[in-house]
């Protein structure tokens, strides 16, 4: 119960680091990547919008590993006590590198264009990212509310 707890807080504790990357971008707001020619120049001014999606990805991916790893640790309990975490987590696991992959895909696109179809591309991208990360929250709280009760 304990090891559950800790690793809720620590997914907790990633999302809200995820918040303040959102609100903030780089730190010197410099330095971006021509995915064009491949070549990175340190003094291009940096595209928060660019900088806040490779932050929602990396937070996402961690939440997503947190999620499927404390089910898989607890799956025998939480299925005799709630089914439904274990379909919901094994949603996560069919479809979470497909959308993180897509939303990297996304990103691609719009870096190379800057065009206004590739950036509602983009956030349609992150719209499904999103999506996916209301559910492995969702099933973080279900997780440790089913574990608290088991005891």
């Amino acid at each position: 119960m304990r090891k559950i707890l800790t690793s809720f807080r620590v997914a907790v504790f990633v999302i809200m680091l995820a918040i303040v990357g959102l609100t903030g971008g780089c730190a010197a707001g410099k330095g971006q990547l021509n995915p064009a020619s491949g070549v990175y120049s340190p003094d291009a001014k940096a595209d928060p919008f660019v900088v806040s999606v490779e932050n929602i990805r990396e937070t996402a991916l961690g939440l997503f590993d947190n999620v499927m790893r404390i089910e898989k640790q607890n799956q025998e309990t939480l299925m005799r006590i709630n089914p439904k975490i274990h379909a919901a987590v094994e949603g996560i696991r069919r479809d979470g590198q497909k959308t993180l992959n897509a939303l990297t895909d996304s990103k691609t696109a719009y870096q190379k264009s800057r065009s206004s179809a590739d950036a509602t591309a983009l956030k349609n991208a992150l719209a499904a990212v999103q999506s996916l990360v209301n559910s492995a929250i969702l099933n973080l709280a279900e997780i440790a509310t089913a574990m608290k009760g088991s005891q």
